[in-house]
């Protein structure tokens, strides 16, 4: 077994939840309901995570298409809920880049979000940023994994991966790679600390 890779997503474990007013604000620029909006949202999510332009998702979120600037305010908020990190998760990051372990992005996300987080101050340490939109693959998808795999140029059993969703964790484990259901707990803390350090 060589020296450990630690694989975390983005949403909901290097960034907090969207904050709810964001979302009610995305929700009233698509003129909808917010329970609505968010089950449009994470509906429609997957095509555009995998590449799908962004016309296409927001059009069919709010069932037409919307106008240029109505369009960017959309994406603009959008990305930008994104984009409130979790100081708890930076600081176990640090640490683990503190002993010269490398630390790897793998995200479902869109283009936009995308090249947002590839210009992330915070994000800089990281040895790959890998998304889906760029892979035209989503987790749980097993070749996303694969494809990581190849971008690290590891083998599974040396890669730790940290996930919010037990359906990616699951699928990560499927192949041989080490996988850690994020809680964000002290706990959950601990054990990602432990094993991405130790192996």
């Amino acid at each position: 077994m060589g020296k450990p890779h630690l694989l975390v997503d983005f949403g909901e474990v290097v960034s907090l939840a969207q904050p709810a007013g964001e979302v009610a604000a995305l929700a009233a620029l698509a003129e909808l309901p917010v329970d609505e909006f968010s089950r449009r949202y994470w509906a429609h999510r997957p095509a555009y995570d995998a590449g799908g332009a962004a016309l296409a998702y927001w059009t069919a979120i709010i069932g037409a298409a919307p106008g240029g600037d109505r369009l960017r305010r959309l994406i603009e908020g959008d990305v930008a809920s994104w984009l409130h990190l979790n100081p708890r998760t930076l600081r176990l990051l640090d640490a683990v880049h503190g002993v010269g372990t490398p630390v790897s992005l793998l995200s479902n996300a869109p283009r936009e979000l995308a090249r947002a987080l590839d210009r992330h101050a915070d994000l800089k340490g990281f040895a790959h940023l890998l998304f889906s939109a760029d892979l035209a693959l989503v987790k749980p998808d097993p070749d996303i994994f694969a494809a990581a795999l190849g971008a690290l140029g590891a083998a599974a059993g040396d890669v730790v991966f940290v996930d919010d969703r037990q359906a990616n964790v699951d699928a990560a484990a499927a192949l041989g790679i080490q996988g850690i259901v994020f809680t964000g707990t002290a706990a959950c803390l601990a054990g990602v600390a432990r094993a991405a350090i130790v192996g």
